[in-house]
């Protein structure tokens, strides 16, 4: 007997190819498709028709006639850094600030194998690649290789990828489980030298009015400055002796290295040994292997870099850790000083060619630094000249039987986020399309017609984990919150034809935005802005495992309804703000993301 194969749901994929602009339902016949990570689709066609009105004279009904067809459905998913960044731009109808994946690669498959060049082994991935964009180096032993680099080439030789960069002063180093690379293209400012901090602004002659031309930086937009705020002390050497130590904490984490003239002669078994060698520079420079080795695993949070006999220790966690030694004569220390707990994220309050102004006071700080400032934004645009509707072709495969359906001119009509306690950040992205057509082998995974790439595979979110504190009006929520619900819907409408069996058009409606807080009731701060019918912002970021962040700021809104009722016995009083946005006359916008590649500090 022949065994009959079945569709199974965990066979299932989804992959699409952006359409042109200006060719709706259109699926391009070259270009990227990329797979679509979801937890369930509902995308299906669907039929109209009508029952002939004719009179028989046997009772029976004379034709059934077909009079509409269309598609449309969900594509439910967990949210995760990248993965819905295209839906969200196609349903604001806006366009990210600077286009980013986060693609990354992990392992020991990456390497440093010369002063400008990063090898990611076995792997063509050439196709991820854009020459131009800024990427990520981390988890390497030597401080000079984790930092921002900018991709100048990317070939696929010998079954290695091979990125060259623009810098030239990398260090050969092997990789590790710990070893990345990683697409930061959000760097507007790379490595710069010329940036200096005070008071609030952030000053660089000239630096910034490119940025500024290219709407890369906005006001109200908010961004991520890296290269500032950090401890640091030093350690001279000076005739070192066996069995001298070292004890650095970084804050969370203490370890003590001890010099040894020979294997095994380290005084405790707790310490972590260092080689005193021949002279002192050899010893610093064993030193600072012993403390930078333990950075990429987490042990220990710090950095060291050596210049001639003095080792400069700085503190990745900022403030809080301690340096001393057991000889200040050998090993003469000045504390860890000069840290500031201010985070890294500002929001700009001014622009010229030559300064940005923040929000909050900065750590004051001469240029002669390495500064590096991210940041990519997206808002739904305030210039009906810069809305532009954007669709796609979504491939929805069935690969165990073969069986492959394309639907073409999908757009995104609407988006909504799910943040409750307790569990992974969930979402929807609804869509409405042209027409579906069915295949027996799959069009965007053909490799001769297209570049077939996966989706960014990024961790996901949970709302416990990695939601940060919600702002209202700039300042801490002053209770804790149960749930988020965010969402936004376009309005689409199709439009019809004489002629046309599918939609010859999808059209755009109203923006509406709305959301639902659901707060543990403590004080009456927001029923007194329900009842006086202010206007509240709402701003939170929701942070990954590998500090990936996105903040999401609705500027203005009123709060339609707060009821507070005591539910019954044994229950905590919840109020539960339904709230709905409108345009906000700094920002011109009602809802703005901004999304920044890992914040984890870089070494060089």
């Amino acid at each position: 007997m022949t065994t009959k194969l079945f569709a199974q749901s965990n066979r299932a994929s989804l992959r699409e190819v952006v359409e042109l602009t200006d060719s709706w339902s259109e699926t391009p016949t070259a270009g990227v498709t990329r797979s679509r990570r979801f937890t369930n689709s509902t995308i299906s066609t669907t039929k109209s028709t009508a029952v002939s009105d004719e009179i028989r004279d046997d009772r029976m009904v004379s034709s059934i006639i077909e009079t509409a067809a269309s598609s449309a459905g969900d594509i439910s998913w967990e949210f995760s850094a990248g993965n819905t960044d295209l839906d969200l731009q196609r349903v604001l109808m806006g366009t990210w600030s600077r286009p980013m994946t986060f693609d990354f690669w992990r392992g020991t498959i990456v390497a440093i194998t010369a002063d400008n060049t990063i090898t990611i082994a076995g792997q063509d991935v050439t196709g991820y690649i854009t020459t131009g964009r800024r990427g990520k180096l981390s988890g390497f032993i030597n401080p000079a290789n984790n930092r921002y680099v900018e991709i100048s080439a990317a070939a696929f030789t010998n079954g290695n990828t091979i990125l060259t960069v623009t810098d030239a002063d990398l260090v050969v180093e092997g990789g590790t489980v710990y070893t990345t690379y990683a697409d930061a293209n959000d760097v507007i400012i790379r490595n710069s030298t010329a940036v200096s901090f005070g008071g609030s602004t952030i000053t660089a002659v000239g630096l910034f009015s490119a940025a500024i031309a290219a709407k890369q930086l906005v006001m109200g937009q908010k961004i991520f400055v890296e290269g500032l705020g950090y401890e640091s002390g030093t350690v001279t050497f000076a005739t070192a002796v066996a069995n001298d130590t070292i004890t650095i904490s970084d804050g969370i984490n203490t370890f003590t290295f001890e010099a040894e003239v020979a294997e095994g002669d380290g005084t405790s078994a707790t310490n972590i040994v260092f080689d005193l060698g021949a002279t002192d520079a050899e010893a610093i420079a064993n030193f600072a292997n012993a403390v930078n080795a333990m950075r990429p695993s987490g042990e220990l949070n710090v950095k060291v870099v050596v210049n001639g006999l003095v080792a400069t220790i700085t503190n990745l966690n900022k403030t809080g850790g301690s340096l001393t030694s057991s000889d200040v004569t050998a090993l003469a220390v000045t504390p860890l000083a000069g840290g500031t707990t201010d985070g890294g994220v500002y929001t700009v309050a001014g622009l010229s060619n030559d300064t940005i102004v923040v929000d909050r006071a900065l750590p004051t700080l001469a240029a002669g630094n390495r500064i590096t400032i991210k940041g990519s934004i997206l808002r739904n645009p305030s210039r009906s000249t810069d809305i532009i509707a954007q669709s796609m072709t979504l491939e929805t495969g069935y690969n165990d039987v073969s069986q492959y359906f394309v639907t073409q001119g999908v757009r995104a009509g609407g988006y909504t986020l799910d943040i409750a306690s307790g569990a992974i950040i969930k979402g929807t992205t609804t869509t409405m399309a042209a027409k579906t057509s069915r295949q027996n082998a799959s069009m965007l995974g053909n490799e001769m017609s297209y570049t077939v790439l996966d989706a960014a595979a990024t961790e996901g979110i949970s709302a416990t984990a990695n939601v940060g504190a919600l702002l209202i009006n700039g300042t801490e929520a002053s209770t804790a919150l149960k749930s988020i619900t965010l969402k936004i819907d376009g309005s689409l409408r199709e439009q019809q034809a004489v002629g046309s069996k599918f939609p010859v058009g999808i059209a755009e409606g109203r923006l509406n935005i709305t959301g639902t807080v659901e707060a543990y009731f403590a004080d009456g701060s927001n029923f007194d802005a329900f009842i006086n019918h202010d206007t509240v912002s709402l701003a939170f970021p929701m942070i990954d495992h590998d500090q990936n962040t996105y903040w999401l700021t609705v500027p203005s809104f009123k709060i339609i309804s707060d009821p507070i009722n005591p539910g019954g016995n044994d229950q905590d009083v919840m109020e539960k703000l339904d709230f709905t946005a409108f345009r906000d006359t700094a920002t011109q916008c009602m809802l703005q993301v901004d999304r920044f590649s890992s914040t984890a500090p870089v070494t060089f």
